[in-house]
């Protein structure tokens, strides 16, 4: 009953309420979620970042990134695969690390969203390294990999643009 319980809790949330059953880009459509779900949510979190929010992101992030590993672990008994589609709980971790003290208006939120899938399908270095760890951690952290790439891309487009912006 036990390994039961654990095998359909892996399947439900691994799967981002099976969002990874979607038969086509399963991943795309997880993160996707993630940006849907930041916009509902983006008066609550706000254009400016106290310390307070900082703090909070790493803690729900940090949680959620357990989560996800702990989901991802024993992939191939649970979905019969080494990284299988369906499980899309690290991209919506790696999509949210994108985000991270980026205000988030809608070019943004569109911007981080394809930045997130570029770096997470090309797999550029050190990206793919990453992917070769075993079980649940390699799972989840190329796409973490991937979402600090985004992130650092993202800040640096936003910060040119501005820049640029403000001479004209």
């Amino acid at each position: 009953m036990k390994k039961w319980l654990v095998l359909w809790t892996r399947k439900v949330f691994g799967s981002a309420l099976f969002l990874g059953y979607v038969p086509l880009m399963p991943g795309t459509v997880g993160a996707l979620a993630v940006v849907v779900l930041l916009w509902f949510f983006k008066d609550s979190v706000g254009l400016y970042f106290t310390p307070a929010k900082v703090l909070t992101f790493w803690m729900i992030y940090l949680a959620c990134l357990a989560i996800a590993v702990f989901l991802s672990n024993n992939a191939k008994e649970t979905f019969g695969a080494n990284d299988p589609k369906q499980i899309v709980i690290d991209e919506c971790v790696g999509q949210l690390i994108t985000f991270f003290l980026v205000p988030l208006t809608w070019r943004a939120l569109l911007l981080g969203f394809v930045l997130f899938r570029f770096f997470d399908i090309v797999k550029p270095y050190p990206v793919h390294k990453f992917e070769e760890i075993e079980d649940g951690v390699g799972i989840v952290m190329d796409d973490v990999v991937s979402g600090v790439l985004a992130n650092v891309s993202l800040l640096f487009i936003l910060w040119a643009y501005h820049g640029v912006r403000s001479y004209l």
